[in-house]
């Protein structure tokens, strides 16, 4: 068992302070929000444009055109900064664009994974991950207004949880750290 530390508590008790705080504007300000979405998607296609860059630098099969995956992975990733750079105008255009670029990534993976991966058990996540995003992307084409406003209604409820339940950890470890009998020098 780990003994306890006040830097350890002190730091729960105000990241949950800064979760729930965070959570409760995603339920209760709409306007914010959704600009807040965006820019957090912005910042997803950035993250998944490098993976793309990442694997581009991997391929070494004949055939194949590690510079089209490459090109691919920077322009997501100049497509992310350009989302983050308006992101009130782009509140619609960035779930369609979340939506089709998680079914190109979806693509890229299962193509990924079918032809250059050989071991079988990887090639099945990250064929399974590529489906997924296809899957996922499709949906967010569908329904992009709706699952934008359910997907910030959840993150926030998310958020207000996981805060109240840091603060309850961090005032367990500042409970535990008072009630020990001998400290250390």
């Amino acid at each position: 068992m780990h003994e306890p530390h006040p830097l350890r508590w002190k730091s729960m008790i105000f990241l949950g302070i800064l979760t729930f705080l965070i959570g409760m504007i995603l339920l209760f300000l709409p306007g914010f929000d959704t600009g807040m979405f965006t820019i957090f998607t912005g910042i997803a296609i950035i993250l998944l444009a490098a993976i793309i860059v990442a694997e581009s630098l991997f391929i070494d099969r004949e055939g194949m055109s590690r510079w089209g995956i490459l090109i691919l992975g920077v322009l997501g990733i100049l497509f992310g900064l350009f989302v983050i750079s308006a992101p009130l105008r782009l509140v619609l255009a960035t779930g369609i664009a979340l939506g089709l670029f998680l079914v190109i990534f979806g693509i890229i993976e299962a193509f990924v994974s079918y032809i250059i991966l050989e071991d079988l058990m990887v090639r099945l996540v990250i064929g399974s991950m590529g489906f997924v995003a296809i899957l996922l992307g499709t949906v967010i084409l569908i329904r992009t207004v709706a699952v934008i406003g359910m997907l910030t209604f959840l993150t926030g409820l998310y958020l207000v949880i996981f805060g109240l339940m840091r603060i309850a950890h961090g005032l367990n470890e500042r409970n535990a750290e008072q009630n020990i009998t001998i400290k250390r020098l």
